[in-house]
């Protein structure tokens, strides 16, 4: 089946008004990922794949402890710091909606100056550090 914009699927999946059809809508759809957590599916990532523990650790500026306490469950991060650590690994804008929604943070919302900011830092593969700079220019906080 070819892949469908979510707005298509939205639009069929709003005729849907009986059980028999909806479970042949998840059938042939990709519903969701089968990741639960951020860990998980951030661990998952070719780029985040490609780098070491200690390569995340510098190119997001996440403290050494902190970074192994997000790592393995037992400190959930903050929005800036979902940011920080998909910014660093060079993830897509794709790849850290997702991050955030699984982290149960807000995405970055478009008509939000900060988020504009930080999506077209995303976009242009910026570092951490130049998106602090980016963010600075244009009077918003730094990514904590």
């Amino acid at each position: 089946m070819d892949e469908k914009t979510t707005k298509k699927l939205a639009d069929i999946l709003s005729q849907i008004d009986n059980e028999l059809e909806m479970q042949k809508y998840m059938k042939h759809q990709k519903v969701t990922d089968s990741y639960k957590t951020f860990v998980e599916y951030y661990k998952s990532l070719t780029s985040v794949k490609k780098l070491s523990d200690s390569e995340l650790i510098k190119l997001s500026g996440v403290e050494k402890s902190y970074y192994y306490q997000i790592m393995k469950g037992t400190r959930k991060p903050s929005r800036d710091k979902v940011l920080r650590l998909c910014i660093g690994a060079g993830l897509t804008s794709e790849e850290t909606t997702r991050a955030l929604e699984l982290n149960e943070c807000a995405i970055l919302y478009p008509m939000n100056k900060r988020d504009i900011i930080l999506s077209v830092a995303i976009n242009q593969h910026a570092s951490v550090m130049d998106t602090n700079l980016l963010l600075d220019k244009y009077g918003e906080n730094p990514l904590s």
